[in-house]
């Protein structure tokens, strides 16, 4: 059997060089294994935050445009300045409070938005049109997490596929054809020395 140099690990030929092979071609097998399985939750956690994002920017698109149906409604009754003013004063601030989330070891940004309590002002239309931005901030926020989620795990994902991939058609290949190497070196060592004790065999007989 003819190995590439290339396809085979470059060790001495000993017999606990080859146990070490197979130690380490047994735990290759075993890492291999569990990142596929990882790869598998990974994109499976993917395609779920996937959906989410969607439904997600859907509800900000809806949002946007019952908002900008509010807004014109309100310009139309109070004015363009009167609207103007009337939304400065009736604004609630908001903060937004960073955090780390961890999704199968894949560490992201998220967000929590906390409202500040403020006075309360009765102006009809207004109440469902601060009600209406709130949850607008609220959604683009929670659309920024989800999107900023996908982007890390989509770059965990091909990290661990490129693992997985060195692993199957790399890693274990050479492993495999250097343990094989080294089995034929000991074979072909063997049927040398039996040869050769075959020979010694001979010549003592022939002394005799």
């Amino acid at each position: 059997m003819w190995f590439a140099m290339s396809s085979i690990l470059r060790v001495r030929p000993t017999k606990i060089e080859l146990i070490r092979l197979k130690r380490r071609k047994a735990l290759a097998e075993k890492v291999h294994r569990i990142l596929r399985e990882r790869l598998t939750i990974l994109v499976n956690e993917f395609l779920v935050r996937v959906r989410e994002a969607y439904n997600l920017r859907r509800t900000v698109n809806d949002l946007i445009f019952n908002l900008y149906n509010d807004s014109v409604m309100l310009n139309s009754v109070y004015g363009e300045y009167g609207f103007q003013y009337l939304r400065s004063i009736t604004v609630k601030e908001l903060r937004a409070v960073i955090g780390v989330e961890n999704i199968m070891g894949v560490k992201t940004h998220s967000a929590v938005v906390k409202h500040s309590k403020t006075i309360e002002y009765v102006y009809p239309g207004f109440d469902s049109f601060r009600e209406e931005a709130r949850k607008l901030i609220e959604a683009i926020i929670e659309l920024g997490r989800a999107e900023q989620a996908l982007m890390a795990l989509g770059r965990e994902i091909e990290r661990t596929k490129r693992k997985v991939n060195a692993l199957k058609y790399i890693i274990i290949p050479r492993l495999d054809n250097t343990i094989r190497y080294l089995n034929m070196k000991f074979e072909e060592r063997e049927r040398e020395e039996k040869a050769r004790l075959k020979r010694i065999k001979s010549i003592l007989e022939k002394r005799r």
